[in-house]
């Protein structure tokens, strides 16, 4: 293609001390080509705590004439891709179009309530797609300093089934341990409490199964660990372990339901108004 030769006009008005009194007239701050950039297009773009509006502007001014002058340099130079560029970006348009009326009927009529009876309904129907992938068990563990006060009173509150008992251990452990986790109703990969004992298990497997209460000392701290029950990997996960996600996938599959039945109606709609027409 034959360059073209294309002659630049840029103005700027001299209005900067002023910018921030401005009366109810527009200001055209810059023409390019076929271009022109007016006050009324950034005067909300402004950040308020920004002291030197005047800085702001001019930066935002070079900005801007130099975005354009690629524009203009690319549709000079795409050519017949042009085409192809210019198609893209108007399915892209569509699709955020598209996309940003989907999310608004969904805020304003998509009902997000899965009751506990549909998890377990999935969760019973999918069992394979929840095999564990590392161990998990339900426990307690507690590490503190090796000085640590009242240490009978630690064993014993250890050790103990009691709620009272509990509630005494997560006391002491507010105010002497280092570091607790006492929730034994709730499963968590075994991997999280391993990583806190100085101790190497090459076979987590077997210290699940042979070990019940653990303590250990070592660099002047206390370690205690109580295995309540566990699970190795390849079994089923417990609901209790994966019940978040299985709502996020019924969630996300009523969902696009939602947005089927939302295309049907419209089509139905624009249908019944006439407003189709196929020729064939």
């Amino acid at each position: 293609m034959k360059s073209k030769l294309f002659f630049l006009i840029i103005t700027i008005p001299f209005f900067w001390s002023a910018c921030n009194r401005l009366d109810n007239k527009d200001k055209l701050l810059v023409s390019l080509y076929d271009k022109e950039l007016y006050f009324s297009e950034i005067k909300n773009l402004i950040p308020e705590e920004k002291l030197d509006s005047t800085t702001y502007v001019e930066i935002y001014i070079d900005n801007w004439i130099k975005k354009q002058l690629l524009l203009f340099q690319a549709k000079m130079n795409l050519n017949d891709a042009l085409n192809d560029v210019e198609k893209q970006i108007e399915n892209y348009k569509s699709s955020l179009l598209i996309y940003a009326y989907q999310q608004e009927i969904i805020k304003q009529k998509f009902d997000t309530s899965i009751t506990k009876e549909d998890i377990k309904e999935y969760y019973e129907k999918n069992q394979e797609d929840f095999e564990l992938k590392e161990n998990i068990f339900k426990g307690i563990f507690v590490k503190t300093i090796y000085e640590v006060p009242k240490l009978n009173l630690l064993n014993k509150l250890f050790r103990s089934s009691e709620d009272k008992d509990k509630e005494r251990l997560y006391e002491y452990c507010m105010q002497f341990a280092n570091d607790y986790h006492l929730s034994d109703s709730v499963w968590i990969y075994f991997t999280e409490i391993a990583n806190k004992i100085p101790l190497e298990i090459k076979n987590e497997r077997s210290y699940l199964k042979n070990n019940k209460y653990y303590t250990y000392t070592k660099d002047s701290s206390r370690y205690f660990l109580f295995i309540k029950e566990y699970k190795i990997k390849g079994s089923i996960s417990p609901l209790s372990l994966v019940q978040d996600r299985i709502r996020k996938v019924i969630l996300n599959r009523k969902k696009l339901l939602f947005l089927k039945d939302l295309e049907n109606e419209i089509y139905q709609k624009a249908i019944a108004n006439n407003k189709i027409k196929i020729y064939r």
